[in-house]
């Protein structure tokens, strides 16, 4: 019955591997709580197709028999053994006198499950049960079966918010392995009935869960799943979501990209990251968006295209009086322009950066500003403003405190105050020794 089906084995999320790890708990399961003389191997239900689920449900009874003469044959020494596990296996054996063999698998992969290896500590990489407080046990075992009735009488939508009731609480705890094993029962109880918006929640939410995981081309797979399900549903609000974490996520990949190297795969994803941030009507990711794209057209040389995506972020920042927004904005402008010739609109983007930042307070920028200001300056042959320049980038190094960044204004100043001395220095040697010797003897000016 579709009572007990698993979720498809080629569906994103619990992957094949996970169902045949289920499979084979439950068999190891059913078969402790069995007796040595069971004929069939085969006879205990796994949960997969709803068959077998009168086998388990007879299963169930001899092993409620077994149970009871055995704690009529049970020594006091042996009390203790019984008690320490007891919670989970009489559950099970609850779940399954009610014949919800589905609960039942899904009760033992959950508590059977094993902690991940400790990588810090060899001696204790054995890996052991996960411990679940009693409590919640009896949460698993009460929603469960809450679930797995609702959707034998085709109540699909209290059988959705169950199974998300409790990926929700091991989202909190977190246990996203868990979390996401319930996830995508909502999906797959969705599915059946076709429920479109309620699918694209489910993969929103095990996307998220990958989110958190770090795990950014499976988020990626379900945000997109997600969207284009939305989608398909007109449900604008769920299409405004999937669309602003699939921007945060395209963002993580094209940064990862560039970490590796790799600008036109970067230069791709953040064109996608646009134009997912347009649909999340979110005018600040748009405009970070448009920022990204620009500078990652700058890398890969396309200027005339950075300076559109600099000015679409430029616009924004405006409009919400995005101060250190704006200052990105134009310092991305200078490059760009002064990369296609434009010194003047430069030097105009750089002035007014440099008013900006001065308002905002950012004294990076600032300094940025100051240095690239200076440096266009002296190649216009304007010493004089330029040493203006350089002097002030040098005064903000210091006030930043970054002593690499002040040994490297240091280094700039020096030089074009050097370049502007030049003349005077070679018409010194070429035409008066005499103030060449005061000079080297006695630091005189060259000036004087």
């Amino acid at each position: 019955s579709a009572d007990t089906q698993e979720p498809p084995a080629g569906g994103d999320g619990p992957s094949a591997a996970m169902d045949l790890e289920i499979e084979d708990n439950t068999e190891a399961m059913l078969a402790s709580f069995g007796s040595e003389d069971q004929d069939a191997p085969g006879s205990p239900a796994s949960g997969a197709g709803g068959a077998g689920a009168g086998p388990a449900v007879d299963s169930a009874a001899n092993t409620v028999t077994t149970l009871n003469a055995t704690k009529l044959e049970a020594k006091p020494d042996d009390k203790l053994i019984k008690v320490k596990g007891l919670d989970k296996q009489q559950l099970c054996i609850d779940l399954l006198m009610v014949g919800c063999v589905q609960s039942f698998v899904d009760f033992f992969y959950i508590t059977h499950r094993k902690t991940p290896p400790n990588e810090n500590n060899p001696a204790e990489s054995e890996a052991k049960d996960v411990v679940i407080p009693e409590e919640t046990l009896m949460f698993l075992k009460e929603t469960l079966e809450v679930a797995e009735s609702a959707r034998r009488s085709s109540n699909y939508q209290h059988c959705f918010e169950s199974y998300n009731t409790l990926a929700e609480y091991f989202e909190k705890v977190p246990d996203l392995k868990s979390s996401m094993y319930f996830y995508q029962r909502c999906a797959d109880v969705a599915s059946e009935v076709d429920a479109r918006e309620s699918i694209a929640k489910a993969f929103l939410n095990l996307g998220s869960c990958e989110e958190q995981g770090s795990n950014w081309q499976s988020a990626m797979n379900f945000h997109e799943q997600a969207l284009q399900i939305a989608t398909s549903a007109d449900s604008l609000p769920l299409q405004i979501k999937a669309a602003s974490r699939l921007t945060q996520v395209y963002q993580v990949l094209a940064e990862g990209c560039e970490k590796e190297g790799r600008d036109s795969d970067a230069t791709a994803l953040y064109e996608r990251c646009k134009d997912c941030a347009q649909l999340s009507k979110d005018a600040n990711l748009e405009g970070v968006a448009c920022h990204k794209l620009g500078l990652s057209k700058y890398k890969t040389g396309f200027f005339d295209e950075a300076i559109d995506l600099q000015k679409q972020y430029l616009d924004i920042c405006r409009m919400h009086d995005d101060r250190v927004g704006e200052s990105a904005a134009r310092g991305a402008l200078a490059q760009a322009y002064e990369a296609v010739g434009g010194t003047q609109e430069a030097i105009r983007q750089l002035e007014n950066l440099l008013n900006v930042a001065s308002e905002a307070g950012e004294l990076k920028a600032q300094a940025s500003a100051c240095l690239n200001l200076g440096i266009l300056y002296n190649g216009r042959g304007d010493h004089e403003k330029s040493v203006e320049l350089l002097e002030q980038h040098f005064d903000l190094a210091r006030q930043i405190g970054d002593r690499k960044l002040i040994d490297s204004a240091r280094v700039v100043l020096g030089m074009v105050r050097g370049n502007g001395k030049i003349k005077s220095y070679i018409d010194l040697v070429n035409n008066d020794l005499d103030k060449l010797l005061k000079w080297k003897s006695k630091r005189a000016t060259l000036d004087a």
